[in-house]
């Protein structure tokens, strides 16, 4: 019988998708990482994060599927998993923060412990993606490229494309320096008494609206991953030493 690990399923209204957020809980790895840590580059044993997958993947019926698992540098890279074969090695997604397909039998999944994930899923032209933007991303309009290539190029429709973005910290949980502040879309920066915080996922909304998505197709997990280190990792809140999530999506 598979493992129940719990998730945080969503688009559970759109036939032929599988697309959910993973929490900590659920997996086999220990200390710093407890319990369900999916960062292959974390520090945690490779062998409890390679069985922390294969658990994942056949508690969601997910098993036997090819896993696009980029190893994330929060740039702005995009790369298609169309042709890939189930086996390609994972290095060959090296420096890429966003992947999508129109193939069946994958599972595209981004890691994080405080960036923010965004699931992509058209129904109408069955293409999916996931995107991975921390501030560096966000600032280089990651989830905005990649939605507006997905429409140039045909591989969705912005009338029907659906957006999600997931947990991340908080505006009250991200407080940056001046000197990233900077470089931040303003609309989006608060400042008081000379301190700074980003609203990341109100600047990734901000992208998604500005793509053409439409306001109602764009939803939010509002938990802060900070805020809750029962349910989620936190790359702030336990000083670089963690786990990872995962974000993840299919088609049937």
């Amino acid at each position: 019988m598979a493992p129940e690990i719990p998730v945080l399923p969503v688009f559970l209204d759109l036939p032929g998708i599988r697309a959910f957020f993973t929490t900590r809980r659920g997996g086999e790895s220990t200390g710093s990482f407890d319990s369900l840590n999916l960062g292959a580059y974390a520090g945690d044993d490779p062998a409890a994060v390679e069985r922390n997958w294969a658990r994942l993947l056949e508690s969601q019926g997910l098993e036997g599927h090819g896993l696009a698992l980029p190893r994330l540098c929060h740039g702005a890279a995009i790369a298609a998993v169309d042709g890939l074969r189930p086996d390609t090695p994972r290095e060959s997604l090296s420096g890429v923060d966003a992947v999508y397909t129109r193939q069946p039998g994958w599972v595209l999944a981004v890691t994080m412990a405080d960036c923010l994930p965004a699931l992509i899923a058209d129904p109408v032209t069955r293409c999916v993606a996931a995107v991975h933007a921390g501030w560096r991303g966000t600032r280089d309009e990651i989830l905005g490229k990649t939605l507006s290539m997905l429409f140039a190029e045909g591989h969705c429709d912005p009338r029907s494309t659906r957006v999600m973005l997931g947990p991340c910290l908080s505006a009250r949980s991200l407080e940056i320096g001046e000197d990233v502040a900077s470089t931040l879309p303003a609309a989006h920066v608060v400042r008081e008494n000379g301190r700074a915080w980003f609203d990341l996922r109100g600047a990734n909304r901000a992208q998604a609206l500005a793509a053409g998505v439409s306001p109602g197709n764009v939803a939010q997990n509002p938990l802060c991953t900070r805020e809750n280190p029962h349910l989620f990792f936190s790359y702030r809140g336990e000083g670089g030493v963690t786990g990872r999530m995962a974000a993840c999506i299919a088609l049937a």
